[in-house]
């Protein structure tokens, strides 16, 4: 609290967190930190912040709230999301009240998911936390068509004719012609050139499930490998700080965090790959596993994968003994 300098009725509040929280609801929790109490809804905002919020003719935020924006709370949710869409609001007030909610929220995120990560039962919240603070950071949804934003010299306009030009993703700009590029932004060489490096020099992540033979009734084994796989490039020069490294968090089924561990780029330079042996006890739910590699600080480099483990016995079926008077029942019911 103290080293993220939090409020007490900030952590209060996350106290009662549940562990399920989906991206939506942890915004929802942040909007109504102590840290944005400066932050006052005006009268004059409402217009503006309800079409931001619900407009059939306009982009709107990615989780509309119910009703009008009657509150501080509401403001705040409606300013996150629509500086996290990449969607211009023509106001100066709004656009200095939204700066401020991310010098704060960048703080707030970042303590909620070192908060959450000394939890075992709440994978969903910690994994989202992780997400979230990184979207804070980068300014950007995760799942955000606007990658090229995080690149030098690329701002919103840039970034705006990138994906209209369907350049997506960091691959889709690496493999596109610098001579092009230059169209597309209508720039003068060595724009497309200087472009396609800080590409080429972001790390890039491979990751290997493999389940070992050792396994019983409740307990798996699996070697997770990460990969670096541009290592070699990046021994020379990086795009990213020598700060950047990726979370690798496991979950089951049940929602307990199997594995977290956040590992730096500089550890991956040295050979290339991590390994990591983990027992994964059997969840009551499924077999189902979500392995997440999550960046510290860019959007688009993440990989997410689900993974089924394996065990000594089946998952047990409960036979059902379905009786006449049943049967007779649910066909009533079926008219």
């Amino acid at each position: 609290m103290a080293w993220y300098y939090i409020a007490f009725d900030t952590v209060k509040q996350f106290f009662t967190i549940k562990g399920t929280e989906t991206l939506n609801e942890l915004i929802i929790m942040i909007s109504n930190c102590t840290e944005f109490l400066d932050v006052k809804l005006r009268t004059n905002e409402k217009k503006i912040l309800n079409t931001l919020n619900k407009d059939k003719d306009k982009i709107t935020i990615r989780f509309p709230m119910e009703g009008k924006i009657k509150t501080r709370e509401m403001k705040i949710n409606c300013l996150i999301q629509a500086q996290l869409g990449c969607i211009p609001i023509q106001d100066f007030t709004l656009t200095q009240d939204t700066g401020r909610i991310f010098r704060n929220g960048l703080r707030v995120t970042r303590w909620l998911s070192d908060f959450l990560a000394s939890c075992k039962n709440n994978f969903s919240a910690l994994l989202n936390s992780l997400i979230l603070a990184k979207c804070f950071r980068c300014k950007l949804w995760e799942n955000s068509l606007h990658v090229s934003k995080q690149l030098e010299k690329i701002g919103v306009s840039l970034s705006n004719a990138m994906v209209n030009a369907g350049l997506t993703s960091f691959k889709k700009i690496e493999d596109t012609n610098a001579r092009e590029l230059e169209l597309i932004l209508n720039r003068h060489p060595p724009f497309g050139n200087q472009i396609k490096e800080s590409v080429l020099h972001l790390p890039k992540y491979e990751l290997d499930i493999e389940q070992l033979p050792k396994y019983s009734d409740t307990m798996a084994e699996i070697l997770v490998t990460i990969k670096l796989t541009n290592y070699e490039q990046l021994q020379t020069k990086r795009t990213a700080t020598d700060f950047h490294y990726v979370t690798l968090v496991i979950g089951d089924a049940d929602n307990q965090v199997i594995f977290n561990q956040k590992i730096m780029d500089s550890v991956l330079l040295k050979t290339g790959n991590w390994m990591k042996k983990i027992e994964v006890k059997r969840a009551l739910k499924s077999e189902d596993i979500s392995i997440n590699l999550i960046s510290s600080d860019y959007v688009g480099l993440d990989i997410q994968k689900a993974y089924t483990a394996f065990y000594l016995t089946p998952k047990a079926v409960r036979n059902k003994v379905v009786t006449n008077q049943h049967l007779k029942a649910e066909s009533s019911l079926d008219i």
